[in-house]
């Protein structure tokens, strides 16, 4: 068994660094061959994850802390962004309108959705640091 990757990222919360994100995430992937679709998901389920963060706990300042940790073993991928923003309580976000006419759906909510949908499990924590959003995906 090989010994795990990490990959450690620290940005602040201005949108810019988005595509910092995007890149840190693509050559992490391409650095322990993950699939392209297993790179896409990972890229689209933290540059939702750091979006979020940058819009709500730090509702727009771009001087917040952001930091990713991406580790990698045989059989998983793992992903956990902090940051020191607002509160976040997961269990407060309502469940997205995704079978309704779009004319009936509320705009955003769809964020948290894509990111289980992409990942094989998303946990949100807050600790004496702040918020703490940990992500993981198999990869066989």
């Amino acid at each position: 068994m090989s010994q795990s990757q990490l990959f450690l990222l620290d940005i602040t919360s201005d949108m810019s660094n988005l595509a910092r994100v995007a890149d840190f995430v693509a050559e992490a992937a391409q650095k322990v061959k993950l699939t392209q679709r297993q790179s896409d998901d990972v890229q689209m389920a933290v540059d939702e994850a750091v979006t979020n963060v940058m819009e709500h706990a730090y509702a727009g300042e771009s001087d917040g802390r952001i930091s990713i940790k991406m580790r990698v073993d045989d059989q998983e991928l793992f992903v956990e962004i902090r940051d020191q923003g607002k509160e976040f309580n997961a269990k407060k976000v309502k469940k997205p309108n995704i079978k309704g006419p779009l004319s009936e759906r509320s705009i955003g909510g769809l964020g948290i959705f894509f990111m289980k949908k992409l990942m094989d499990k998303v946990e949100f924590t807050r600790d004496q640091t702040g918020n703490v959003t940990r992500m993981s995906k198999k990869l066989k």
